[in-house]
C-alpha cells in the first residue's frame, strides 16, 4: 500500500504545485522593471546567470518560464518534485547537490553556459545563511564568461514562512514587483570577497527597488 501511496504522491504533488504557481502568478498585479535589456541579450544568444535569493524564487520561476533556462535541483525527493515542476514550466534542469554530485552538476551547467544557454541560481542556497553570497555562482559565471543578472522580488500582500530563507509567497491578486538589474561582469582583477560584496550590494539594490514599487 505504501508503494502505491508514494506513486500517487509523486504524481499529485508536482501537479498541484505547478498549478498553484501558475494560478497565483497569473493573479498578481505584476510590475516588471529591467526586462527589455535582458530580453534583448537572450535573443542575441548571450549566456546569462540569473541571481535570485533562495526565498524569493516563486515569481521568477514563473516569469522565466518557457525560455529553456537551466536550474540546479537537488538529488532528494523534494528535488525530484522540483524537477518535474520546473520541466512543466518550460525550464531545463540539472540534478546535483552541495555534497553529492556537485562537481558533475556544476560541470554540466558550465558546458550549457558555454553553449549559450542561461541558468538561474540562488547565491545563498541551498541552506543559507540567508542573503549571503556563496562563491559558487561567481565562479561558474566567470568560468563560462556569462553575464550576471540580479533579481529582486517583493509583494504588497505576502506570506513569509518560518523557514531559514523566510520564503516569500505573494498572496493571490497582490501587487507584486520583479526587478532585473543591469547585466554585468566583474573586473577580473578583483578578489573573490570583493566580488561577493558587489553582488550582494546589487542584490540588495534590486530587492529594495522591488519593495519601493509595491508600496506605490
Amino acid at each position: 500500500m505504501s508503494a502505491k501511496i508514494e506513486k500517487v504522491k509523486q504524481k499529485l504533488i508536482p501537479l498541484f504545485a505547478y498549478n498553484l504557481i501558475k494560478w497565483t502568478n497569473k493573479s498578481y498585479q505584476l510590475e516588471v522593471e529591467g526586462w527589455e535589456p535582458v530580453k534583448e541579450l537572450l535573443a542575441e544568444g548571450e549566456s546569462l546567470v540569473f541571481s535570485s535569493w533562495h526565498g524569493k524564487s516563486w515569481v521568477p520561476a514563473y516569469f522565466l518560464k518557457d525560455l529553456g533556462v537551466y536550474a540546479l535541483t537537488s538529488l532528494s525527493q523534494d528535488g525530484s518534485y522540483m524537477t518535474e515542476i520546473l520541466n512543466r514550466l518550460g525550464w531545463n534542469t540539472v540534478r546535483g547537490s552541495s555534497s553529492r554530485g556537485a562537481s558533475r552538476s556544476l560541470l554540466s551547467l558550465y558546458r550549457k553556459l558555454k553553449q549559450g544557454a542561461s541558468t538561474a541560481l540562488t547565491p545563498d542556497g541551498p541552506t543559507g545563511p540567508i542573503y549571503e553570497i556563496k562563491p559558487g555562482i561567481i565562479f561558474l559565471q566567470e568560468k563560462a564568461d556569462s553575464m550576471l543578472v540580479p533579481l529582486g522580488v517583493d509583494a504588497r500582500w505576502k506570506k513569509n514562512f518560518a523557514s531559514w530563507d523566510h520564503y516569500l509567497l505573494p498572496i493571490p491578486f497582490s501587487k507584486t514587483a520583479l526587478v532585473l538589474g543591469e547585466p554585468f561582469r566583474f573586473d577580473p582583477d578583483l578578489e573573490m570577497e570583493q566580488k561577493q560584496k558587489i553582488l550582494k550590494e546589487k542584490m540588495e539594490k534590486v530587492n529594495a527597488r522591488a519593495a519601493e514599487i509595491v508600496k506605490k
